[in-house]
């Protein structure tokens, strides 16, 4: 990654696990110039793989190449090494509006969206939240996100900025990163609240455990007041930050320190997530793009010098998402919101049908999508189960079907989807419930499924 910033180049990151057919929609929708392929990647270089690569790929840490299309050359990381300079080449200098970054998300179609993210918007969120949060050079940085997720473009890119020193977890250590934390006397740490969560619920944490940690980010998912209570517990000397923003708006665009006293959303027992960050425009929407009153729920648009590009391939032009409204380009954020009387935001839920499973965002129709195809049945539902704390913690499959083969269906869309939006569970339901307007009544469909599955 430096390197490629060195070189004055758009990095992409792409997950080594995730299935050949979302892989080879990235690299036709990418174009990229040069592929870098660690250990844990070679494994995908499949023959499809590598004719839809560009042609030049180098491979770190592999002892045999593996064979390549006759276009292409596979280069051993080490090879780089013998390369003469006269002298170390100078970075080149990236204009603003040249693109940093793209990351890839769920998108409604079936097919990942490529979000680009200029240099413009990058360097001035790294400088702005690098202040806001007061890094400093002493500073110790836990890493624990995959490149694919900007929270990473957080960790790696604010701790250099600050002169501070970065940590990366090794994934073999998940399951011990209070105990990593705690030897190495790290400082600062983000995680998403559902990996608090699970030290809670597992004991992993003990009160008073992390005393050297000053700093902590929460984002990626709404965080509950049970959750900083738990986590003021284990890490008694920490200010907590509760951190919102889609990717479309580089990483974080409102932001909250948590006070003594905790704000909660109304009805929600969740944090607020603050107010936008230098430089951001928020603004709270009704159904026709109208700015609400405070203390009025709409949705929550997002302007200013952090926005998105747009997205890889499309024309960038005013869209659904991106819209031009009152005079400036906003991103609608599908998220239902208020603002209260001090300005501060808090969040209420979604409008559409996105969830987030573990940070991660997940649009249901994509998941909806390669369900129906798979199964062939009209009828098919992503549904968010189970639901703690108003957080879902998977999705779950429904088929419009008398039967289904639930462990055949699964293995077929796990060629297809990641991870982590590969549903938990598929289930037949020959009677879905539907609306008076015919469409899918979802929340009587998660009771059904609900009273299955318990």
């Amino acid at each position: 990654m430096l390197g490629v910033c060195w070189a004055g180049a758009t990095y992409v990151p792409i997950g080594s696990r995730i299935p050949e057919d979302r892989l080879l929609a990235i690299l036709s929708q990418a174009d990229l110039s040069v592929l870098i392929v660690d250990k844990d990647g070679l494994d995908v270089l499949t023959e499809r793989v590598l004719a839809a690569s560009p042609d030049l790929v180098i491979i770190a840490d592999v002892q045999d190449l593996p064979c390549g299309q006759g276009r292409i050359r596979l280069i051993d990381r080490d090879a780089l090494r013998t390369v003469e300079f006269d002298e170390t080449p100078p970075p080149r200098p990236m204009a603003a509006d040249e693109t940093a970054y793209v990351i890839h998300t769920s998108g409604t179609t079936g097919a990942p969206k490529g979000v680009m993210i200029s240099v413009g918007a990058a360097i001035h969120y790294v400088s702005n939240m690098s202040h806001l949060v007061g890094l400093r050079a002493s500073d110790r940085v836990l890493d624990t996100f995959d490149l694919t997720f900007d929270v990473s473009v957080h960790n790696l890119f604010t701790t250099w900025h600050s002169g501070a020193t970065l940590y990366i977890l090794p994934a073999s250590q998940v399951m011990n990163a209070i105990n990593f934390v705690r030897t190495n006397q790290l400082t600062v740490w983000s995680l998403v609240s559902s990996f608090a969560a699970m030290f809670q619920l597992t004991g992993l944490a003990t009160p008073q455990s992390l005393p050297a940690l000053r700093l902590t980010m929460f984002g990626g998912e709404p965080l509950t007041t049970g959750i900083v209570e738990f986590w003021r517990n284990i890490a008694p000397n920490t200010a907590i930050y509760n951190l919102y923003g889609p990717t479309e708006a580089t990483v974080t665009c409102l932001a909250l320190r948590v006070p003594e006293v905790l704000p909660r959303a109304p009805g929600a027992g969740t944090i607020a997530i603050g107010k936008p960050l230098p430089g951001v425009e928020a603004a709270v929407f009704d159904d026709g793009s109208g700015v609400v009153a405070d203390g009025t729920a709409g949705e929550l648009a997002i302007s200013g010098i952090q926005l998105a590009q747009g997205y890889l391939g499309e024309a960038p032009v005013p869209d659904r998402r991106f819209p031009v409204l009152r005079g400036k380009r906003w991103y609608l954020t599908g998220d239902r919101v208020i603002r209260d009387e001090s300005g501060t935001f808090h969040f209420l839920g979604r409008n559409d049908h996105q969830v987030k499973i573990l940070g991660h965002r997940v649009e249901l129709e994509e998941i909806e999508h390669h369900l129906r195809d798979v199964t062939r049945a009209p009828l098919v539902c992503a549904v968010p189960w189970p639901v703690v704390d108003g957080k879902p913690m998977g999705v779950v499959g429904v088929v419009g079907s008398a039967a289904v083969d639930a462990q055949q269906v699964l293995n077929a869309l796990g060629a297809r989807l990641p991870e982590y939006m590969l549903p938990t569970d598929v289930v037949a339901m020959e009677c879905i419930p539907l609306t008076r307007t015919g469409k899918i009544d979802r929340r009587a469909l998660h009771d059904l499924v609900d009273s299955r599955l318990r």
